[in-house]
């Protein structure tokens, strides 16, 4: 790959997907062509990204179709993340989560039972509280999920991202909206998805690649670079995205796009 270190062999890429492959449903220049070369090169993408309300085959769906080739097996999700995380927590139990559903199905995939606030007997028996972005959570349920982070006094977010690009701008991101039952209830969350590292190890696990070996590209230095960087792994910063200052950057190596890349 033209630009990197050539004496390392790179076996894997992280990759961001908004701000990086795409822009809301419109493709970045390059980016089809990108994630091929990879695949020529032996290098497996691995589509890394916070957004918790859509499953590894929305993932694949919404990347089709604007004609990158993906599996699911290749999506790393933070909703996945925080389903193992909360799993290895509390064993085989229920939880009580606010979500869309790729949060539901992450939990439910590792064994999990789920719980919303919008069905009866919320608080009964709930032992650990999530929430992930839900575009349609009213201030009822926001009003239950607050009660039993009181009870537990502890809850998890699968991100704490502010604001989620729309093609109108931005609407409220699930660190926005967590930060509600954080006034509510004085609880400061735990948070699974970038920056926190232990996301890029989850991601590594998954693909048993270690992380001398692994690429992570990304747009936003407060997230992808952040988290790559506390990770080990070697980070590439692209200014395609809507948070690309490059003012102080943390990154090993800063590009215009990822059609910069080879």
């Amino acid at each position: 790959m033209e630009g990197l270190h050539r004496q390392r062999v790179w076996r894997a890429a992280l990759l961001d997907l908004d701000g990086t492959l795409y822009r809301g449903n419109s493709v970045i220049p390059g980016a089809v062509e990108f994630v091929y070369r990879l695949r020529v090169q032996g290098i497996q993408p691995v589509f890394f990204t916070n957004n918790a309300t859509r499953t590894p085959l929305q993932v694949v769906s919404h990347l089709q179709s604007m004609g990158i080739v993906a599996k699911a097996t290749e999506v790393c999700t933070s909703a996945q993340a925080t389903a193992v995380y909360i799993r290895k927590r509390v064993g085989e139990d229920t939880v009580g989560f606010i979500g869309e559903l790729g949060l539901q199905t992450a939990l439910r995939e590792v064994g999990l039972q789920a719980c919303s606030p919008r069905e009866e007997g919320f608080h009964e028996g709930l032992s650990a509280a999530v929430m992930g972005l839900d575009r349609q959570v009213t201030y009822q349920q926001l009003a239950q999920f607050s009660r039993l982070v009181n009870r537990l006094g502890e809850f998890i977010l699968t991100n704490a991202d502010l604001q989620v690009p729309v093609v109108e701008g931005f609407i409220p991101g699930n660190g926005a909206v967590g930060s509600i039952v954080t006034a509510a209830t004085g609880v400061t969350p735990y948070v699974v998805g970038k920056p926190n590292p232990g996301f890029v190890d989850y991601a590594l696990q998954k693909i048993g690649v270690p992380p001398d070996e692994v690429l992570l590209i990304g747009d936003n230095p407060d997230t992808d670079l952040a988290c790559g960087r506390q990770a080990g792994v070697y980070t590439i910063q692209v200014r395609t995205g809507t948070m690309c200052s490059t003012a102080n950057t943390l990154a090993d190596e800063v590009w215009d796009s990822v059609a910069s890349l080879f």
